[in-house]
């Protein structure tokens, strides 16, 4: 695995996963189903279909959770406002774009889970072969490469910029953050 700074709040990793994980995690969110994707507000999920239309599907995936942040792990995750990265959320989510679907610019919100609040945004790239959608920051833009991981912190504006041919697969998730604790460190990371 390769680590690429793109910015000081924007890292990718080249070669996260290799294409048979893609391919069985496309598989998997398809066989689970993708609708609608709406908008996090303070008022809960709210479809904005000018601002975001693609699609997504969320649900848990222990094993994959577990292999996705022993990997994040290995990459070695920054610490952040004094606190260190202990692991991921229990449910993985899926975006899938076709053509015409993006979403527009905008900052991620942290996602709390068990008193935990998270940092980072985790992307990862499932596929290859479409047209457009790549991931667009203010200063400069990620081409999706299959197999990909792309890192940020929320605070940091972005788009996913429209396909204009094919399907568009991305794992997402959220690194969460604690001050360091071993025991919420193996609940997040999906073991016993």
């Amino acid at each position: 695995m390769l680590v690429v700074a793109h910015a000081p709040t924007v890292f990718s990793i080249d070669g996260f996963l290799d294409a048979r994980a893609c391919g069985e995690l496309v598989a998997l969110a398809e066989a689970r189903g993708f609708a609608a994707a709406g908008v996090r507000t303070a008022q809960g999920t709210k479809p904005m279909p000018t601002i975001r239309n693609n699609e997504r599907a969320q649900f848990e995936a222990p094993d994959w959770i577990a292999l996705l942040w022993q990997r994040l792990a290995a990459a070695g995750m920054p610490g952040l406002d004094g606190q260190a990265a202990v692991g991921l959320p229990r449910e993985l989510r899926f975006y899938k774009y076709s053509a015409g679907q993006r979403f527009k610019m905008h900052k991620d919100g942290p996602w709390s889970e068990d008193g935990l609040s998270s940092k980072l945004t985790f992307l990862v790239y499932l596929n290859q072969g479409y047209e457009g959608g790549d991931t667009v920051f203010k200063e400069f833009r990620v081409t999706p490469k299959t197999g990909s991981a792309l890192l940020f912190v929320h605070d940091t504006w972005h788009e996913g910029a429209a396909l204009t041919g094919g399907i568009k697969y991305v794992l997402r998730s959220d690194v969460l953050y604690s001050p360091a604790n071993p025991q919420l460190d193996r609940k997040h990371a999906g073991n016993p």
